[in-house]
C-alpha cells in the first residue's frame, strides 16, 4: 500500500470503529482498533 492508501484506510477504519462503539459492539470496535494500530505501524515504516 502507498502512504496515501494507508492514511485513507486508517481514516475509514477509525470511522468504522467509532460506529461500532456507538452501537455498543465493543468486540468489533476493539478489532478495528487493532487494525488501526497495525496500519499505523506500516505507515511509520514508509
Amino acid at each position: 500500500m502507498t502512504r496515501e492508501q494507508l492514511e485513507k484506510s486508517i481514516a475509514n477504519t477509525t470511522s468504522l470503529m467509532k460506529q461500532a462503539a456507538k452501537e455498543l459492539d465493543f468486540i468489533q470496535a476493539a478489532q478495528y482498533r487493532d487494525e488501526i494500530v497495525r496500519l499505523q505501524e506500516q505507515l511509520e515504516l514508509k
